[in-house]
C-alpha cells in the first residue's frame, strides 16, 4: 500500500509464505493468459526456485559474499550491504523454518503472477519482494488504518488509481489487479525520482515524504544519504526489502523442505454472473474455500451481475471449466433452481393470539401491550363496552409473515 507517514508495516515477521523464484528461459511462454498444454507441461517442470548458495555463516555476512551473490540476480535496483541491511538479515534468518514453509506456500500462488505482471511493465522482478514486507502475502491483510491487500492499498489510493472498491468487489485483494496498481505507482514513482530504493521508499510513505527528505539533504537522490530525513518506518522499509531479496535468494531459506518446487499456474478465467464461486466449485468437484481463495475481491462469493468477469484457477481446473461451460452453467441453474424451491414462500396474514384477562386490567393497557388499538379489541371480540371482561380469553389478531409451503 501506499501509507501515509507513522502507519506501521507488519514487522517481516510476515514474511510468511514466498521464496524467489529461478528465471524463466527466454523461450518460456510466461504470459498468464497464453497458457496451454505444452507451457503447462514446462511449468511443472521449472523448480519455483533453485538456490544459487547457502550461506551458512549469514549471521555474520561478509560485505563481498552479499554483493557477489546479489550481483548473480542481475537486477537493474542497487542492493547495497550495511549494517541496517545486516541487521533485518540476521532478523529474518532468526525466524523458523516453519514460518518460512508457511511463505513458500503463498509463493506457489502469487510469485508467478507477480512476475508475469512485473515484466508486462518492464520493472524489476525484485518489486516483488515488497509485497512480502507489505502484507505477508496475506489478500486479507487489514492495517489499523484501513490498508488493504497484498500490496495494502489505502481505499482513496486505490480508488484514485481505478480500482473498484464497494460492497460486491474490492480490487484491493485481487491477485492481479492490485499488482498492476503497484506496478503503475513503482513506475510512476521511478520516473519521478530515477531511483528504485526511492520509489520502494515512496510505496511506503509517499513522493511528498520522500521529495521533502530529498530537499533537506540538499537534492540527493541517495536514499543512504535522506534516509535520516524520511518517517522512522521508512528508514526500516528499503533495508527490509533488501534483506528479504537475500534471504529468499541465497540462503537455507530461499526453498521449502516441505513442497516439491514446482511453480504454481493461476489461469484468468472468464464467467459471468450467473455462474457464483460456489457454484463454480460445486461443478468442478472441489471446496468452495479453494476456488475463494484465488478470488477474493469478490466480497459476495458472486461475480456482479449483467457482466462477464474474469476468475483466476489452477490451470486444470480452468480447462476442466473451459472445455464444459455450457454443463457448468446448466449445472448452477440446476443447483439454482432446487435451492430456490427449497426456499420459503412467505406471505403476511393475521395471526391469532389469546390474551387472559386478569384483575385491575381494562381494554386500554390490553391494547399498548399488543400494539394495537381498542376498537380492534372490541371488533376481534364483540365486546359492546369498553370495560375489560374478567377471566375471558380475548382473541388479538398480529399481521405476520407465515411460510405457506409449511404444512
Amino acid at each position: 500500500m501506499i501509507k501515509k507517514t507513522g502507519i506501521l508495516i507488519f514487522i517481516i515477521q510476515g514474511i510468511a509464505s514466498l521464496m524467489a523464484q529461478a528465471p524463466l528461459g527466454p523461450s518460456m511462454e510466461t504470459n498468464i493468459s497464453k497458457i496451454d498444454s505444452l507451457t503447462h507441461l514446462l511449468y511443472q517442470d521449472v523448480p519455483s526456485h533453485i538456490a544459487q548458495a547457502d550461506t551458512s555463516g549469514v549471521f555474520n555476512l561478509e560485505q563481498s559474499i552479499f554483493e557477489r551473490e546479489m550481483s548473480t540476480l542481475g537486477s537493474t535496483i542497487a542492493f547495497p550491504f550495511n549494517d541496517q541491511v545486516q541487521l533485518h538479515v540476521k532478523y529474518l534468518m532468526a525466524q523458523t523454518q516453519g514460518f518460512y514453509n508457511e511463505l513458500h506456500k503463498r509463493m506457489h500462488l502469487y510469485f508467478p503472477i507477480y512476475e508475469q505482471v512485473l515484466d508486462k511493465f518492464s520493472l524489476p522482478q525484485e518489486l516483488k519482494y515488497v509485497s512480502i514486507i507489505e502484507s505477508h502475502l496475506n489478500p486479507n491483510a487489514v492495517s489499523w488504518c484501513g490498508a488493504t491487500g497484498l500490496w495494502q492499498f489505502m481505499p482513496y489510493t486505490g480508488r484514485g488509481m481505478g480500482m473498484r472498491i464497494d460492497y460486491s468487489i474490492d480490487e484491493r485483494k485481487s491477485i492481479v489487479r492490485s499488482t498492476e496498481k503497484a506496478c503503475e505507482y513503482f513506475r510512476n514513482s521511478y520516473t519521478l525520482f530515477g531511483d528504485w530504493l526511492l520509489a520502494i521508499a515512496s510505496y511506503n510513505c509517499g513522493a511528498g515524504n520522500v521529495q521533502r527528505a530529498i530537499n533537506l539533504a540538499g537534492g540527493s537522490k541517495d536514499f543512504w544519504k535522506i534516509r535520516y530525513y524520511l518517517p522512522k518506518e521508512t528508514q526500516n522499509y528499503v533495508p527490509k526489502f533488501i534483506a528479504a531479496a537475500y534471504v529468499l535468494n541465497f540462503t537455507k531459506y530461499s526453498h521449502s523442505i516441505e513442497h516439491n518446487e514446482k511453480s504454481f499456474v493461476l489461469v484468468p478465467t472468464s464467467v459471468d454472473s450467473s455462474l457464483s464461486l460456489s457454484y463454480l466449485a460445486k461443478f468442478l468437484g472441489v471446496g468452495e474455500d479453494e476456488v475463494i481463495c484465488y478470488n477474493r475481491e469478490y466480497l459476495t462469493k458472486s461475480t456482479p451481475a449483467n457482466a462477464s468477469h474474469t476468475v483466476l484457477l489452477p490451470y486444470m481446473l480452468s480447462m476442466q471449466f473451459v472445455e464444459n461451460k455450457d454443463s457448468a452453467y446448466a449445472f448452477a441453474r440446476k443447483i439454482k433452481a432446487e435451492e430456490d424451491a427449497k426456499k420459503p414462500t412467505l406471505v403476511q396474514k393475521w395471526v391469532p393470539s389469546y390474551h387472559y384477562v386478569t384483575k385491575g386490567q381494562t381494554l386500554y393497557t390490553i391494547a399498548v401491550k399488543y400494539g394495537v388499538t381498542v376498537y380492534q379489541l372490541k371488533a376481534w371480540n364483540g365486546l359492546k363496552s369498553n370495560v375489560a371482561p374478567l377471566g375471558r380469553n380475548l382473541v388479538i389478531y398480529r399481521l405476520q409473515w407465515v411460510n405457506t409451503k409449511q404444512g
